[in-house]
């Protein structure tokens, strides 16, 4: 099947789907309606790895010379096309071109190494999350929970507005698969909408959204003005010859304005401070849901496309380093957090924080292919523990608070050692999939100009081991305890459990596609920088300084510093501080779960700072939600009483009028007699007073 048939189709199934769900799922197809959605998007999975075959098969057999031909395949004659020239096109399925104008309206659809790389995440991952859905989606007696076929149709629909996103080649579709991944979260993370709560994270999630998607258009429009097109290969082209339309000279300002306004639509996304409130209160929707949107889907989008436009960020220092900035800050400060709450979801919604600033960091430094190393990796670690606190979930009666149970390894051993081995990649430890991808944006970062974002890296890793086998020994490990209500626990079902496992064995070995085979000790057999970072190579070679970061960061990772340091230093201590984070999880909450209520006792302000999120949403409450409240109060009671006592007064001159006339008009013919003889009278006055 040729490139252009998988690319269309893979949209199209999930959509096929949900929609055959929405239409026939509540009368014909009822419990059955999940199989509808999981053929789509399993289908869909299967054309993403046709794609890849055939754009690995053209990119390999076009050999280095076609793959320095990054940029440039807009122009390309296609008869000349090979290796990567051919592979790397957009083609268009439909366009509408208004007489006069230029050709802004138009769907076209862009193929090529990133896009790859990002449709079997978010295809593999929403498969398995399709899946674990059927079994969580009905109660202890098999029955499906009331609203089933609208979830299902929801995740297509959800998957579909993901793959445009992905597939988009001008910022028009970009934003049409933005806003329409912003809809399907609102819509999954409210499903519950008879819950209060829910109903009031899904709007939350809604609003702040749309705070950074207003940036996120004004950028585009920015786009339009200053290329006069929204094609990304054309608008990438003219900012690699710093270039305008009409040939003008492209200014640092204006590039910066364009790269920080996008980047405000990646904050909103991918919950970056300071908009970052929305993503733990999503915890609210069913638990697939937190693994589909918070692990490799929607907040990664945010990530994708500053990679995306990596041309346009690594024109401008400034959004550079502030990307960056934002990216550790984010990590550092959602770190902090996730090690004094208690909720598994919330404490893994925290960790999806941090590990999206760590994203953010590598974009910031210019590791573009670390990043997205790191957005696949994450995906399944970070997929495998949301899916496996659902199962805790699920047997625990709804119960998510680590304080209530312990003790759950003996009972759910399929959950627990799935669990564990996506929280020992979450940490970092060596020869799982994060401790290569962490560690390259570490390593980046400490070769950039900015080497303290590294060291906030490397603190943040400590803390993430911490935080990770505190949930894990607080809930699995000491005597088994229940909450009230649950008589023994129990392993989920086979739809639960199979897609735990799958995810736990790309938890192990999705990082060493980032790998290649080297020389040295037990590190040092393998190197950095391996077939996934060439699979991307011909994304990244127009961002400036994107390939001295590269060369700098494996000279760091290789100990090439001035005085000729140990080789791996980095990978041997950022090993350590994984170890020693979990080593003080282990003997705090075993050996002495008494150690960590005297630390918070003793801290005092500090803990409670931590454990209240730094008191955000307070400010935000204090700040901006009772302000506007008030404000729309007094709106309110200006359009009731001013508004509305206007026109009832202009209303009111008409009324008492014919509230006076109406009296002259009852029925009775002496009555008319006298009014036609008055007004005689009063007309003969007035011709005789005038004569």
């Amino acid at each position: 099947m040729e490139l252009k048939t998988l690319a269309i189709l893979i949209p199209l199934l999930p959509l096929a789907g949900s929609a055959l769900v929405g239409a026939i799922g509540l009368r014909g197809l009822k419990d059955r309606s999940h199989w509808l959605v999981l053929a789509g998007v399993t289908a869909a999975l299967f054309c993403a790895v046709s794609l890849f075959y055939q754009v690995n098969t053209e990119l390999n057999r076009g050999g280095s010379e076609t793959a320095a031909a990054i940029g440039a395949h807009a122009q390309i004659d296609p008869s000349q096309q090979v290796g990567y020239g051919k592979l790397a096109e957009s083609f268009t399925i439909y366009e509408w071109i208004p007489a006069g104008a230029a050709d802004w309206l138009n769907v076209t659809f862009r193929v090529d190494p990133l896009t790859i790389v990002m449709l079997l995440t978010v295809l593999s991952v929403s498969t398995m999350v399709v899946m674990y859905s059927v079994g969580y989606m009905r109660d202890h007696h098999g029955h499906a929970e009331l609203g089933y076929e609208r979830f299902f149709a929801f995740l297509g629909l959800f998957v579909f507005s993901m793959c445009m996103l992905v597939l988009a080649g001008n910022f028009l579709l970009l934003y049409l698969g933005w806003e329409l991944v912003g809809l399907c979260s609102y819509l999954l993370i409210g499903f519950y909408y008879q819950k209060p709560s829910a109903a009031a994270a899904a709007k939350k999630a809604f609003l702040v959204n749309r705070i950074g998607d207003f940036g996120f258009g004004l950028g585009i429009l920015l786009i339009y003005l200053t290329f006069n097109t929204l094609d990304y290969q054309e608008v990438f082209n003219m900012v690699a010859n710093s270039k305008m339309a009409g040939d003008l000279a492209l200014s640092t300002e204006r590039i910066t304005t364009i790269a920080l306004l996008l980047f405000c639509g990646a904050m909103g996304k991918s919950a970056q401070l300071p908009l970052h409130v929305w993503l733990p209160d999503a915890m609210e929707g069913p638990t697939p849901v937190s693994a589909l949107i918070h692990a490799a889907t929607m907040v990664t989008a945010g990530v994708y496309m500053v990679a995306r436009c990596s041309v346009i960020f690594a024109a401008s220092p400034i959004a550079m380093w502030i990307v960056g900035a934002i990216g550790a800050a984010t990590a550092l400060f959602a770190a902090t957090i996730a090690l004094t709450q208690f909720d598994m979801k919330r404490i893994l919604a925290y960790s999806t924080l941090s590990q999206l600033g760590y994203m953010f960091l590598g974009l910031g430094v210019g590791a573009f292919d670390s990043a997205m190393f790191h957005l696949y990796t994450h995906a399944f670690f970070k997929a495998c523990l949301f899916l496996g606190a659902g199962s805790v979930m699920h047997a625990m009666a709804g119960e998510i608070d680590i304080r209530r149970f312990s003790g759950l390894r003996k009972a759910m051993p399929i959950t627990y050692f799935t669990f564990l081995i996506s929280g020992l990649a979450l940490a970092g430890v060596p020869l799982l999939s994060a401790f290569w991808s962490k560690d390259e944006i570490i390593h980046a970062a400490l070769a950039s100009s900015t080497p303290w974002l590294g060291w906030i890296g490397l603190v943040t890793a400590f803390l993430t081991a911490f935080y990770t086998f505190r949930m894990i020994f607080m809930a699995f490990h000491n005597e088994e305890r229940l909450p009230r209500g649950v008589e023994h626990a129990h392993e989920s079902g086979v739809w639960m459990s199979a897609p735990l496992v799958l995810l736990a064995i790309g938890a192990v070995f999705a990082g060493y596609v980032g790998v290649t085979t080297g020389h040295g000790g037990f590190l040092g057999m393998f190197e950095p920088h391996g077939a996934f970072h060439h699979f991307l190579a011909p994304n990244f070679s127009d961002a400036k300084g994107h390939e001295m970061t590269v060369a700098a960061a494996q000279g760091v990772a290789h100990g090439a510093g001035e005085h000729g340091s140990e080789s791996h230093w980095l990978m041997w201590l950022s090993s350590g501080l994984a170890f020693y984070g979990i080593f003080n999880a282990w003997y705090f909450y075993t050996r002495r779960p008494g150690i960590p209520l005297a630390i918070a006792l003793a801290s005092g302000s500090v803990y409670k700072l931590f454990y209240h999120k730094y008191y955000v949403d307070e400010l935000y409450d204090l700040v901006f939600v009772r302000p506007l409240r008030r404000l729309g109060d007094m709106c309110y009671a200006c359009d009731r009483f001013v508004i509305n006592g206007i026109l009832w007064i202009i209303a009111a001159i008409p009324r008492a009028i014919g509230f006076l006339l109406r009296g002259w008009q009852q029925g009775a013919m002496q009555g008319y007699a006298l009014g036609m003889v008055v007004g005689l009278v009063v007309i003969m006055w007035w011709v005789l007073a005038n004569a």
